[in-house]
């Protein structure tokens, strides 16, 4: 969805205990953030995802 509608994304694996200790999100698993702010955690749908993205549908 990033990808087809131009929206910048970028991605970080965390595969250590310390890199998870180190993340600004109260969860790690599908946090989300947006110019550095933490918005959300949890598998997002397209349509969930588009509108914190800003995007209308």
């Amino acid at each position: 969805m990033a990808e087809e509608h131009s929206i910048p994304l970028k991605t970080i694996h965390i595969i250590s205990r310390e890199q998870a200790q180190n993340t600004p999100a109260p969860v790690t698993t599908y946090a989300l953030f947006k110019d550095g702010e933490f918005l959300t955690q949890g598998i997002q749908s397209d349509k969930k995802f588009l509108k914190l993205a800003g995007v209308q549908v």
